[in-house]
């Protein structure tokens, strides 16, 4: 059988597009559309990131940032929502996961 390893993703907020921004956070169906789950560190320089491991494939995601969601500026598309808006769309190869990580 073979299982599908998990890759890490990295997720950055440009910190620039919300100064004031006091909490950031992923969003998809990976997590439930939680805020709570996958909260973002900002780093000394402005911008917000985090590190996910998630399974290859394609992702539809968003960031919450103060309880609004934005989209990502540097995704690879956008898909239309149930809300007359849009969410971002990422897909996660399964060759970015490292060597030691991939399943045979």
């Amino acid at each position: 059988m073979h299982v599908a390893a998990l890759v890490p993703v990295k997720f950055r907020f440009p910190g620039g597009l919300a100064p004031n921004a006091r909490r950031v956070a992923v969003v998809g169906a990976f997590n439930g559309w939680d805020p709570s789950a996958h909260p973002l560190a900002q780093s000394a320089g402005g911008d917000w990131t985090a590190m996910l491991l998630l399974p290859p494939g394609r992702l539809i995601y968003g960031f919450w940032v103060d309880g609004m969601m934005w989209l990502d500026p540097e995704d690879e598309g956008r898909v239309p929502n149930a809300w007359g808006s849009e969410y971002s769309v990422r897909t996660i190869h399964p060759d970015d996961a490292p060597p030691h990580a991939r399943s045979a």
